[in-house]
């Protein structure tokens, strides 16, 4: 699949759910081909926007809070992106292991590693959104996790916000957090483990593996669906 050559499709009027399953199925491996450790296809309804999200950007205010075009207060709006997911009917959710732990829990080392991990969820992300996109869904939309400031740019300040030109722009994506997106509820909702780490005399070394918390890509909306009862089972929708 990596080295598939890609057609253009004709779009259609309605997608079977045929296809529309063999496309989410193809989309989780590819995700997995390019590195995410998990990958899950979920109802878009799993999804809870809550402005509170939002607040945690600004108290205690993160250092790339208005520092680029991908984080607040330029992306949208939480009450925007709630109107926006309830046109969408299915999504692809995926996390990538962080190797060695101690990129992320060891506050030094956090400073610079980070970027790397948070970059593959850039290039996971933005591949799967070109992907589904060329195959003809057009309102396909990518979310990442972290600044794309860190994760793409080293830290640079934002080429976007100074001329408008971003450096990444096939790359670079809001994160799920960005949007309001609550990824914690969204994480345990699909059953992986998730463990809050912010404050100094948390004892991290005995945490289970670390994991990067995966992004989310809507890939279904209105026109191309098929019934969820049917791929997930009723019990789980």
């Amino acid at each position: 699949m990596e080295n598939r050559k890609l057609k253009a499709r004709k779009i259609p009027n309605k997608l079977s759910r045929d296809r529309s399953r063999r496309d989410a199925e193809e989309y989780r491996m590819k995700a997995l081909q390019l590195g995410a450790k998990d990958v899950r296809i979920i109802p878009a309804s799993y999804v809870v926007i809550d402005e509170r999200v939002r607040l945690k950007c600004q108290v205690p205010r993160c250092h790339l809070y208005g520092e680029s075009a991908n984080c607040p207060p330029y992306t949208p709006e939480p009450r925007e992106m709630r109107r926006i997911l309830a046109k969408y009917k299915c999504a692809i959710l995926f996390k990538t292991e962080v190797s060695p732990k101690a990129d992320f829990i060891d506050d030094q080392k956090w400073q610079v590693e980070h970027m790397k991990h948070q970059r593959k969820i850039h290039d996971i992300a933005s591949a799967i959104e070109a992907l589904a996109f060329n195959d003809g869904y057009y309102f396909a939309t990518g979310f990442a996790a972290g600044g794309c400031k860190t994760a793409l740019c080293g830290g640079q300040f934002c080429q976007f916000l100074d001329s408008h030109r971003c450096r990444f722009p096939l790359k670079s994506r809001p994160s799920m957090e960005g949007v309001g997106i609550d990824v914690f509820k969204l994480v345990t909702k699909v059953g992986w483990d998730v463990y809050q780490i912010g404050i100094q005399n948390v004892i991290r070394i005995q945490l289970p593996a670390r994991f990067q918390l995966g992004s989310y890509s809507c890939i279904e909306e209105d026109q191309y669906k098929w019934e969820l009862s049917e791929l997930f089972g009723s019990d789980r929708i």
